[in-house]
């Protein structure tokens, strides 16, 4: 799970490993600036023993959102 980021996300895999996954953005609200939450399904196979490391190709510079709510 992902939170506060404003880039959309062009790729994303897991470092190391063959295969690419599927992001998805959930509660995002269109006429809000607040970004929504991206999920990502990691398969258990590639999960590794003390850290699981994500490539995340983005559409741009690193933008977070730093807002303090739904209604700015």
């Amino acid at each position: 799970m992902v939170k506060g980021l404003k880039n959309e996300i062009l790729s994303a895999e897991v470092l190391g490993v063959e295969g690419k996954l599927r992001p998805k953005v959930v509660g995002k609200i269109s006429w809000s600036s607040v970004p929504g939450t991206v999920f990502m399904d990691v398969p258990v196979e590639a999960l590794d023993e003390y850290i699981t490391v994500l490539k995340l190709k983005l559409n741009g510079p690193l933008r977070l959102y730093n807002g303090a709510g739904g209604f700015h």
